[in-house]
């Protein structure tokens, strides 16, 4: 294995995988679609621009995940969830865990592309840039759509904070 490739997985999988969680909610089926879209960079890292894997990978990453949700639930919308618990980590306060809890949850509600906008931008700090790309929408696009779904955020939270 390259010296290059290595550090690409080692610098990206995370992401990868945290962008696969919040779309599949499945653990396995996000290390899967993280699986295949890492040997589609093995196989493609001479063709792709260097200072572009980043986006490429979760590109790659979001089509797959977007392919098994169309496969899941061919005659449901395509973005219907199931809901699964997890277990808090042994750090977490019983607030802070409540508060996560909330905001995952209403991550979890909103509706593709805002979904995935606000896991690139907000939880992976891509660029406005690079989420353009990797969503295919415009700039000014992934700005109203941000606007959007992070004000269907704080009306969703409004709701349940206390």
């Amino acid at each position: 294995m390259s010296r290059r490739y290595r550090k690409w997985v080692e610098e990206y999988q995370n992401q990868a995988w945290t962008l696969a969680r919040y779309l599949l909610k499945d653990a396995q089926e996000a290390e899967d679609v993280c699986q295949e879209a890492f040997v589609k960079l093995w196989n493609h890292q001479d063709s792709v621009d260097k200072d572009k894997i980043r986006p490429w990978l979760m590109k790659v990453t979001r089509n797959g995940c977007l392919d098994r949700l169309r496969r899941r639930h061919p005659t449901e919308e395509l973005m219907e969830w199931r809901h699964q618990d997890e277990t808090p980590g042994p750090m977490q306060g019983l607030q802070q865990h409540q508060t996560g809890q909330w905001l995952k949850q209403a991550i979890e509600a909103l509706k593709e592309p805002y979904r995935s906008l606000v896991v690139l931008r907000d939880i992976h700090q891509h660029s406005y840039g690079e989420v353009a790309v990797v969503l295919e929408l415009s700039l000014s696009q992934v700005k109203v759509y941000l606007h959007r779904a992070r004000k269907q955020l704080r009306e969703q939270l409004a709701e349940v904070r206390p």
